[in-house]
């Protein structure tokens, strides 16, 4: 048993430290560019960063850039931070279930899963926000068994945390909600004094928003477009796009949870996990429910409704939306098999290891090799000026990038053609991202269109700019 726990405590070390030696310095999509140019001028009505300004995440990152001269970099290792700061919610939870090995066991497999460590080193705010609502899930269920006004308070002190850290993880509130109206739904004066309690911590960062936007209507102004885009036009809800229920739903549980962030789509991993499952004893039906502590029903429940969000309200095409579902079926997964048949210990450690090696492969590839926007902004350098490259959103990190050569985004084609005129003289270039949303819009273009170059990086990384094809447009 020490050999085990000792393999546990290394892996978790390791893991630790490759994410330090490994922070992403790339800022290759719209958001990461947002984030990194808010360190140097934090400013939400330019976009630096985007609604809902991420305050608590920013000024995190604003600390770390004192020392880091790379924004990105700073921002990644502050997730990095905080990832290790979750190791201890991780073992406290898990310690209500099993032994001390096989909680170390347990926390092992969650700092060691490979996607967990991709989005852990990138610029981007999921870093931040899934190790928050490790120490959340913690102080919550703490809040359940003591009556101590001080242990009430701390789940409303973390969930503001995580919403100043990550508005799009709000369906962990309900938690909260479960607190106040199943635990305390005979004391309407504690019910009603931690209701304000929570709007007041809300405030501090909304308070910071309304500061920094100049009063509360160009806030309002800014929270409507945000929320009408998401919802209608880029935001990738249920809402915005034609796609069947069904499909999201195998997207959803079949890509985005099991092969990407389960198996960070590895073949060795995906064998190891199919033991573990042959291993695992499940419960007779009808003794289930009465087996199952009330810990897990609270953590089922609340991803649950995490499970309705991200399927209904989130955009699907991005799988980092969908790793906190990933994470708690991960915990609850290990530490129902450690107590089915302790020996699955050595399969979850052989899991572990697994996902260490193929996450260190992947963290270097991603500090290291340009991504796909990188490499078609350096390409556009080399090519003979004048010219002009009209993109979808890939223009934001030529922007960041500061090339010396003209780029327009357009989401209209009838736009596109009427300032195509005034480019006589230019050699014209388009993206495939800009020709895709053309012909969503019933455009004809296929002979106009010359392929010149094509970009690719790990989609792992970036799912939607991880291939870049770059067309001359040739007039009729």
């Amino acid at each position: 048993m020490h050999f085990v726990r000792r393999a546990a405590i290394v892996l978790i070390i390791a893991a630790a430290i490759i994410r330090f030696l490994y922070a992403s310095p790339f800022a290759s999509t719209w958001d990461e560019v947002d984030f990194a140019l808010a360190l140097d001028e934090y400013d939400i009505a330019n976009m630096q960063p985007h609604f809902p300004g991420y305050p608590f995440f920013i000024l995190g990152g604003m600390a770390i850039h004192h020392w880091i001269g790379n924004p990105t970099q700073a921002l990644a290792i502050l997730n990095a931070a905080l990832a290790v700061t979750a190791i201890f919610p991780m073992y406290k939870l898990a310690r209500r279930y099993v032994t001390v090995t096989q909680s170390f066991i347990v926390v092992a497999l969650l700092q060691t899963s490979s996607y967990f460590s991709i989005l852990v080193t990138q610029s981007m705010s999921e870093g931040a926000a899934l190790s928050i609502v490790w120490w959340y899930m913690w102080v919550l269920i703490i809040a359940f068994e003591q009556r101590g006004f001080r242990f009430q308070v701390l789940p409303l002190v973390l969930f503001a945390l995580l919403m100043g850290i990550r508005l799009s993880y709000a369906p962990f509130g309900i938690g909260i909600m479960f607190l106040l109206f199943c635990r305390h739904n005979r004391n309407t004066m504690r019910v009603v004094s931690l209701i304000l309690l929570a709007a007041l911590l809300q405030l501090i960062w909304v308070s910071a928003l309304v500061w920094n936007v100049g009063g509360i209507d160009g806030l309002l102004k800014l929270a409507f477009g945000f929320v009408e885009g998401h919802f209608t036009e880029w935001g990738g809800a249920v809402t915005e796009t034609k796609e069947p229920i069904v499909s999201r739903l195998y997207r959803l549980v079949v890509t985005n949870i099991v092969y990407v962030g389960v198996l960070s789509k590895s073949l060795v991993s995906g064998v190891i996990l199919a033991l573990l499952v042959a291993f695992l004893v499940v419960p007779k039906k009808r003794h289930f429910h009465r087996e199952m502590k009330w810990e897990t029903q609270l953590l089922v429940a609340i991803t649950a409704v995490y499970f309705l969000w991200n399927l209904l309200a989130q955009n699907i095409d991005k799988p980092r939306h969908s790793y906190p579902i990933v994470m708690l079926f991960l915990f609850l997964f290990a530490v129902s098999s450690v107590k089915a048949r302790p020996v699955s210990q050595w399969l979850l450690l052989m899991f572990s290891i697994a996902q260490l090696v193929t996450g260190l492969a992947f963290v270097k590839e991603q500090a290291s090799q340009e991504p796909a926007t990188y490499q078609l902004a350096r390409y556009l350098e080399e090519r003979k000026q004048p010219l002009i490259v009209y993109t979808w959103e890939e223009t934001r990190v030529m922007d960041y990038l500061r090339v010396s050569y003209e780029h327009e985004r357009f989401y209209t084609y009838d736009y596109y053609l009427q300032d195509k005129k005034y480019r006589q003289n230019d050699t014209i270039y388009v993206t495939n991202h800009l020709i895709d949303g053309f012909r969503k819009q019933g455009a004809r273009v296929e002979g106009n269109l010359k392929k010149v170059a094509e970009f690719r990086s790990n989609p792992l990384f970036d799912p939607v700019y991880s291939e870049i094809i770059l067309y001359e447009w040739r007039s009729n």
